[in-house]
């Protein structure tokens, strides 16, 4: 090596450059005109207490269609029970099973019936018998099959166990050919 030393350069601190401070000078009105914390909270507040109600509402108003939606299922299904009794009544009600019903108490058709004048007293028509038939009143000449096993009422009015049979016209009139007269009865073609 050689004898010169290596010298290093001694370290210059730069200039002290002025120290820049930015403040921005405001005054008492512009602080008080800033927005606060205060707003902002209350406004994010705001925002979720009307998410919340929205949701609310929503929720409330599903749960109403599917009570609407039960509630149409159950009129559906009473529709269907008043549809069926209707046709049970219309049964019950039907000349067919009140002639078999009457029939079975022991009451019989009068096919030639009196008029009673009221003023007078007096009584129009002429007697006749009461069964000409002889059938006891249940010469129905077409029978009723939604009568088939409908109970028949006996005197004290409580069902009995007996089933209303099918009714069918008398065996004299079908061995002759000739139809019974018509009383209250369905018109039928007479066969063999």
């Amino acid at each position: 090596m050689s004898g010169t030393a290596a010298y290093a350069r001694p370290l210059v601190a730069p200039a002290p450059s002025p120290h820049r401070h930015i403040e921005i000078v405001t005054t008492r009105e512009q602080r008080r005109a800033r927005p606060k914390l205060a707003y902002a909270v209350v406004t994010i507040m705001s925002l979720f207490a009307i998410f919340a109600a929205q949701l609310l509402l929503s929720i409330v108003v599903s749960d109403g269609a599917f009570q609407i939606e039960a509630l149409q299922q159950e009129q559906k299904e009473l529709l269907r029970t008043q549809d069926a009794l209707s046709e049970n009544l219309n049964l019950y009600g039907s000349t067919q099973n009140l002639a078999t019903q009457a029939a079975h108490l022991g009451m019989v058709p009068n096919p030639a019936p009196l008029t009673l004048n009221m003023d007078t007293g007096a009584v129009y028509g002429s007697p006749g018998t009461a069964d000409p038939m002889g059938c006891g009143g249940s010469c129905n000449l077409i029978t009723n099959s939604l009568l088939a096993g409908m109970p028949l009422v006996n005197a004290t009015g409580a069902t009995t166990g007996n089933a209303v049979a099918p009714v069918v016209a008398p065996a004299a009139a079908s061995q002759t050919g000739d139809a019974p007269p018509a009383t209250n009865a369905l018109p039928a073609p007479v066969t063999r």
